[in-house]
This record gives structure tokens, C-alpha cells and sequence, in this order.
């Protein structure tokens, strides 16, 4: 279990983020901005956690009293056995990405789906009146659908095999050859990719096709003027998708405006203050 560097004194609480790998992690400098706005004394640390190392990690948090900490792949459904309470966002999702301590007790939540919706806010896209088609099908995408579903949107998840696919309660299915078609039929005001497909080391970039890799996006022709583009990819922070959505005029969003603001809810279970609304906006555009 290796630790980013920081300097912790005796009236500083320990928050923290686990996984492997995890030090590319930008948690540490979005929390600790956090911090320094409310003027609050928590120092965020990197830990890098093996499945293997994880009940030492749990051990090693009780002994010092963490407040909290931040989980990341691989750990996100392995630490579910390690915790003493699990809330519902986390249960629903089968998933956790924030861990609190408290009197004792680890009690494990998941971010991922409010965050993504306060990610809209500060778009100003209110969910209940999106129509959105999400590129993907995986946890990612499941967690994007849950909660725009919640919120009353009209939801489509294309994915390679809509016939292998998990179901979900609401939302629709379609394959990659359909994307178009559906886009235009659905008069979609919401495009999100939730697949690796233009991530750094990932395939080439383009549009989805039947073998999954982005060739072509001439289905942006087809979304509505004025339409969201919002790829949760953040490395590197313009994908091919973002800058051919912004050449045509689409209002884009990258990766860092949900994990700024799921790390935003986070850290008010941690720390019980709320981060403010300038600090949230200036670190999506800064990071």
C-alpha cells in the first residue's frame, strides 16, 4: 500500500483514494481544493490498493481514524464485503465509490449517478426534459441511465449486442448501426459516451460501428441544434467526438465536469459542508 506525498498534523483528518493504479489519480487535487475553499482541515492522499492488500487497507483506516475515502477500479464492488453499512445509491448501483467512517463504522455510497446530474446542472440541462442516447451499456452507462430515468428523461443506450445486454427497467435498446436513426427519430438533445472508445491508449476515435471501434460520426449531423455532447472521457480532454461535436456548434462536456462534481458529493458526506458552486466550476474548467 504506497501513499501520494502530503503533510498531516495532528488536527488534520485523513481522506484518501484507493485503487490500482491509481496514481494519475486527479481526486487528491480536487479534494484538497476542496478544502483549502472551506477553509477546512483534511489532507486527500493517493493509495495504491490491490484487491489483495484491501483488508490491510481497512485495518490500517480504523487505526487512524480516516474520515473517509474515495474508491476506484478495481475495488469498487470488492469493498462492498468490507463495509458495515451499504445506502441505498450504492446497493442500487451494486458499486461504491465513497467510503465514510463514523463512530466506528464504514458505511459505503455512490456518487456517480447525482454527480452526473449536477454535472447537467451546471450545463444548464435540466434532466426531466432530455432525450438521450447514451453510446455504451456497461457500469458506467447503467449508473448515467439510473439517473436520468430518475429524473423523468427519455433514455436509449446503444450498445454492440442490445440482445446480450442487462436490462433496464425504462431505458431502450439499439445497436451501433441504429444510432443515427434513432438520434433523428428520438429528436435527441443529449448525446453521451460512456464507452473507452477515444480514451488515450484506446482504439482510434470516430463514430461507432458494427465490430465497436469510432470510424464514423455522421450521426451528429442528426442531433438536435442546440444538442449536449458529453463524452465521461477526461485523457485527453478533447476526444475526436467533442472536437467534431464543437466544429458543427453542439454545446460538449468531457469527463472532469462528472468527476469534479461527483467528488463535489463525496466530499460533503465526508466532511458535512458542501463545496461552493465557483470552486466546482473553476476546477471543471481549470483541471
Amino acid at each position: 500500500m504506497n501513499s501520494g506525498s502530503g503533510t498531516i498534523t495532528g488536527a488534520t483528518r485523513l481522506l484518501a483514494v484507493i485503487g490500482h493504479p491509481v496514481s494519475h489519480s486527479l481526486s487528491p487535487q480536487i479534494h484538497n481544493r476542496f478544502a483549502a475553499s472551506l477553509n477546512l482541515s483534511y489532507a486527500y492522499l493517493a493509495f495504491d490498493v490491490t484487491p489483495e492488500t484491501l483488508p490491510d487497507f481497512m485495518a490500517a483506516a480504523r487505526s487512524l481514524n480516516i474520515a473517509g475515502f474515495n474508491v476506484t477500479m478495481p475495488l469498487k464492488s470488492l469493498v462492498l464485503p468490507q463495509l458495515d453499512e451499504i445506502a441505498a445509491s450504492a446497493d442500487l448501483y451494486g458499486a461504491v465509490n465513497t467510503v465514510v467512517y463514523r463512530e466506528g463504522r464504514f458505511s459505503g455510497h455512490n456518487t456517480d449517478g447525482q454527480g452526473f446530474l449536477l454535472s447537467l446542472a451546471h450545463a444548464g440541462l435540466d434532466p426531466a426534459k432530455a432525450n438521450a442516447l447514451i453510446l455504451g451499456a456497461g457500469g458506467a452507462a447503467r449508473a448515467v441511465a439510473m439517473a436520468l430515468l430518475q429524473k423523468g428523461a427519455r433514455v436509449q443506450l446503444a450498445c454492440r449486442r442490445p440482445d446480450k445486454a442487462l436490462s433496464l427497467e425504462g431505458a431502450a435498446y439499439c445497436s451501433w448501426s441504429e444510432i443515427a436513426n434513432i438520434i433523428e427519430a428520438e429528436d435527441c438533445n443529449l448525446l453521451i459516451n460512456a464507452t473507452p472508445l477515444g480514451m488515450e491508449g484506446s482504439s482510434p476515435s470516430g463514430g461507432p460501428d458494427e465490430s465497436g471501434n469510432f470510424t464514423d460520426l455522421s450521426f451528429l449531423n442528426s442531433l438536435r441544434p442546440g444538442a449536449l455532447v458529453y463524452d465521461l472521457i477526461y485523457a485527453p480532454r478533447e476526444t475526436l467526438l467533442l472536437h467534431q461535436a464543437k466544429a458543427k456548434g453542439f454545446a460538449v462536456m468531457n469527463g472532469l465536469a462528472h468527476l469534479v462534481c461527483q467528488a463535489a458529493l463525496s466530499f460533503e458526506f465526508f466532511t458535512g459542508q458542501a463545496p461552493g458552486r465557483d470552486t466546482i466550476a473553476e476546477l471543471i474548467s481549470s483541471l
